[in-house]
This record gives C-alpha cells, structure tokens and sequence, in this order.
C-alpha cells in the first residue's frame, strides 16, 4: 500500500506542478511587444521611356529629349547610352532627378569613342534610363534609338530620335 501511495503522492505532486506556474513557464508565457520594422520585397519598376525630337533653332543643333514618369520611391535616376552594335556602354548623367534630359551632340562626343562611331557608321546609340534609391537600383528602361539628324546636321552635332 506504500507502494501506491508514494505512486498516488507523486502523481499529485506531478499535477500541482504543473498548475501552479514557475518562473520559467512565466517567462514563456508573458507576452510583450516587438519593434516593428517596414520590410519592402519589391524593387524599383523600370521607368518607361519616351523620345521626342526637337528641331534645331537659332544656332543650337537639332537634339533629342528624352523624358519618362516618375518611379514610386525613386531619388535619382541613371541615363546610359549604349552602342547598337557592339554593346559598348557609357553613362550619360547621374543623380538626375527631373524626368527629362536632352541628348545633345555634345553630350554624345563627350561619350566613349566607340558609341560615337555607332552613330558615324550609320548605327545608332540607344539611350536607356534606370531609377535609383539609396538601396536599390531598378531593371533598365525600355532603349529609345538615337541617330544623327541627316548628315549635314550630324556634323553640325544635331541628333534626333530613331523612328
């Protein structure tokens, strides 16, 4: 009968402990708050690029403007300018914050060697944009074509967009 006693006290024993709350079942049981912290999983969309030509007047070379919509939570954009023909790449500008930049002759010799010679052997330069954050860069724009206005204009620096 001892024997079952003991067996019926440990069992108790066993049924109060687990009831009456310890230190550590506590501390697991409490509840508090946590810092909350805003995560993004998404990246920059690509902006969507334009292209309009303008005409030369008064003395300035015909040139083309680039322009596209503003990216959700973009600072600054990135305009690049690639040669159709070998890939070769230079960027344009940096830290641009308007939505629009005008490429100029004079922007393009100002560019690799190789870029220019595109538009010199009758190629073209495509001209691509990407959105910035301090964290993120996004995926290139869509390219929009840059050749030279005619070939009297071209020398003179005009460009133009390719139709």
């Amino acid at each position: 009968m001892s024997r079952r006693l003991a067996i019926v006290a440990l069992a108790a024993a066993l049924a109060l402990a687990l009831t009456v709350p310890t230190a550590a079942a506590a501390a697991w049981r409490a509840t508090t708050s946590a810092p909350v912290f805003s995560l993004s999983t998404s990246a920059l969309a690509a902006p969507v690029t334009t292209c309009t030509s303008k005409p030369a007047v008064l003395g300035v070379s015909s040139y083309a403007q680039i322009s596209w919509s503003p990216v959700t939570d973009a600072t600054s954009y990135t305009v690049t300018a690639t040669n159709s023909a070998n890939g070769a790449n230079q960027v344009v500008a940096t830290g641009v914050t308007a939505t629009t930049i005008d490429v100029t002759g004079s922007v393009l010799t100002s560019l690799l060697s190789s870029v220019v010679r595109a538009l010199l052997d009758g190629g073209s330069v495509v001209i691509t944009v990407t959105a910035v954050t301090r964290n993120w860069t996004s995926p290139p724009s869509n390219g929009q074509p840059i050749v030279l206005s005619s070939v009297v204009g071209g020398l003179l620096g005009g460009v133009k967009c390719q139709s």
